[in-house]
């Protein structure tokens, strides 16, 4: 019946359901590779210590601020679907390269930086696809909401999947996900072209002399990309709030293995489980956020999901409890899952389609190079302080900040987005 061939076909041919499951694919992989694969190899399986962790991050964050900035001017250049598809193609190949290779220190550097690489280029690419099929406010909040609920779901599912094989077999063998996960996702972007309408925004900027990604050197297009969002104050407020709420969350990516090694101590399977639960709380968050009004999607709300993070983190690290963590983890997930698609709705009506992937590249190298200095820091803090005495000193600086910028917001009178040259709206577009 021709009603009920409509219905079954309409998952995998509603472009925004499309790419909300390519989301879920991409997250899939880095989730189940990043922490229990590339991090558990390095401290279970090679006994690596909290300076061989944090090289591993300092290589993959790097990377990641690399391969998010090339992937901004390819983006405005070429369109997010040409971009995401090659970029899952190459993902799917370090997978392999990681799953196939004897298990060695280098080989994990190799690992960490390609991964870095690709997810940097993926996820830049990913997050300002939204804004190349719709530029109304409450479809990208609705788009972003679904997308971030994605990702939510998938800090679930993917460290469980990590976290079960690591259980029938290594940490190593976790790199299994990647092709398979990165070779669907490519087939269901390719699926989805870039709207019309957004063409026909692009075509119009340069009709009218206003300078594109078409035009101009690498060089000159990234700083475009730089103007834009330090000329606009919600951009560059929004670059600001991440760039130093995230400052400190650079110790956890080089010491958090080791708190669960030394200070919970649990296996390494239990990298997965607490993983899981912050994918249970992010996915609450990202779901709330299709209730919030769309006046509401404003840097103040930010500062506030900034604290619940940081208020979290110190519940999660308090105690040498695991079920305390896992509470912490909940909350932490809650404030995370809500943040993504509110910073995401909040760039994408503050910017104009042909500066769309840059603006998200320079935000994300902010938010990836934020935590490059605590890596270095970290170790020699924790050799005074402790592992959990260090992590529960960061997670009060995260609470610290937020609470610094909401109260900046309120007292400034944040305003809404406003267009600027190269940063304009949809006409008509009620914010």
């Amino acid at each position: 019946m021709p009603s009920r061939s409509r219905y079954a076909r309409r998952p995998l041919f509603t472009p925004t359901r499309r790419l909300v499951l390519a989301n879920f694919l991409l997250v899939v992989c880095f989730t189940a590779t990043y922490f229990v694969g590339l991090i558990g190899c390095a401290t279970y399986q090679l006994g690596a210590g909290a300076a061989e962790v944090s090289a591993l991050v300092i290589l993959l964050n790097v990377a990641l601020v690399v391969g998010g900035a090339l992937a901004g001017v390819v983006t405005d250049r070429v369109g997010p679907r040409l971009t995401l598809a090659t970029s899952l193609a190459g993902f799917a190949l370090l997978g392999i390269f990681a799953l196939l290779m004897p298990l060695s220190y280098p080989m994990l550097a190799i690992v960490s930086t390609l991964e870095g690489l690709a997810d940097g280029f993926c996820g830049t690419t990913v997050s300002a696809y939204p804004r190349f099929l719709t530029a109304r406010p409450r479809e990208l909040k609705r788009m972003n909401s679904l997308c971030g609920t994605a990702v939510s779901v998938a800090v679930i599912v993917g460290p469980l999947i990590g976290g079960f094989v690591t259980t029938l077999s290594t940490n190593q063998a976790c790199f299994v996900t990647i092709p398979v996960a990165s070779l669907l996702a490519a087939a269901l972007v390719w699926a989805t072209p870039e709207a019309p309408g957004t063409v026909g925004e692009q075509r119009a900027d340069r009709a009218a002399g206003e300078k594109t990604a078409a035009h101009g050197g690498f060089w000159h297009q990234l700083a475009e990309g730089f103007r834009v969002t330090f000329s606009h104050r919600t951009l560059c407020m929004l670059f600001l709030l991440y760039f130093l709420g995230f400052f400190a969350y650079g110790a956890f990516d080089s010491l958090e293995s080791l708190f669960y090694r030394d200070v919970l101590r649990v296996s390494g399977d239990w990298m997965g489980w607490l993983s899981a639960c912050a994918g249970v709380g992010a996915t609450a968050g990202s779901l709330l956020v299709l209730r919030f009004p769309t006046r509401q999607l404003t840097l103040g709300t930010l500062s506030v999901l900034l604290l619940v993070t940081g208020v979290g983190s110190m519940i999660y690290v308090g105690t040498a409890n695991v079920a305390i963590a896992v509470v912490g983890q909940l909350v932490t997930g809650l404030g995370f899952g809500a943040m993504r698609p509110v910073k995401d709705t909040i760039l994408q009506r503050s910017c104009d389609v042909s500066y769309v992937g840059r603006v998200t590249s320079v935000m994300n190298a902010g938010t990836n190079s934020a935590g490059t200095l605590p890596l270095l820091v970290a170790p020699l803090v924790a050799n005074v302080l402790g592992v959990q005495g260090t992590l529960f000193v960061a997670s009060a600086v995260v609470a610290v900040l937020a609470l610094a910028f909401l109260l900046l917001t309120r007292r400034d009178g944040e305003k809404d987005a406003q267009a600027v040259p190269g940063a304009g709206q949809a006409p008509g577009e009620n914010r």
